[in-house]
Parts: C-alpha cells; sequence; structure tokens
C-alpha cells in the first residue's frame, strides 16, 4: 500500500508541476538560448535571471521539451541555410561536369541529414552542362 501511495504522490507532484508551469517572455527567451547551445550560465546572463532558475525551469517537462523542440528547428534552419549557399553557389559557379554536380548535390544532401530534400529543383535550376546540347 504505502509503495502505491508514493507512485500516487509522485504522479500528483508530476501533474501539480503540468498545471504550474505558465510561460513568460523569460522563459521563451531562456528556452530558445538553451536551443542555441549556449551555456545555462550564458543564458542567465543574456536573459537576466539565475543559473539557478534556469535549473529549476529545467525541472518542468514542458520547458525542456520546448527547448528540444526549438533545438530541432535551430538545427534544421541551419541545415537549409547551407543547402540554399550551395544552391546559389551552383548557380554562380556553375559546374563542368555531372561530377561536379554529384559532389555539390552530395555535399547538400550531408549539410540536411534526415531533411526531406526536393532535388529536383536543383537540376531545374542548374545552368546547363558544358558539352550537354
Amino acid at each position: 500500500m504505502n509503495e502505491n501511495r508514493s507512485e500516487q504522490d509522485r504522479l500528483d507532484e508530476y501533474v501539480r508541476k503540468l498545471s504550474a508551469f505558465k510561460w513568460t517572455k523569460k522563459r521563451s527567451d531562456a528556452a530558445l538560448e538553451l536551443s542555441r547551445g549556449y551555456t545555462q550560465q550564458e543564458t542567465a546572463e543574456k536573459v537576466g535571471i539565475t543559473e539557478r532558475t534556469i535549473r529549476r525551469w529545467k525541472k518542468y517537462p514542458e520547458f525542456q521539451a520546448e527547448v528540444n523542440r526549438l533545438s530541432l528547428m535551430v538545427d534544421i534552419a541551419g541545415r537549409a541555410e547551407r543547402l540554399r549557399v550551395a544552391m546559389r553557389v551552383i548557380r554562380q559557379i556553375g559546374y563542368n561536369t555531372d561530377r561536379d554536380l554529384l559532389d555539390w548535390l552530395k555535399y547538400a544532401q550531408g549539410e540536411t541529414d534526415g531533411v526531406k530534400l526536393d532535388l529536383t529543383a536543383l537540376f531545374e535550376d542548374a545552368p546547363p552542362m558544358a558539352g550537354s546540347g
């Protein structure tokens, strides 16, 4: 019976934490900074709070889930930017052989690891190859 009560107490505490967490601008800013890879100390300084506050917020499942969600978004946005740069370079400098284009496509795929790409758009936008009639 004590074991069941202990489990119930943990569940009640978890539910209280869920309902007690309210988003504020500082919490949102802290989540974003942490997702960008800043340390707790750097984030605290940027947001104007203490490291202790960040540690406390990280105990809330909603806060940690938001940091994780934002981390994925920041990573995908960075990969998308690198892909745009690769596509711009292909359009600007062109390519001489199929091998050149293949190397750029491999680079773009590596930089967007796990992100679905529509590489047909890249072929359509690319200048014609030298020697292709």
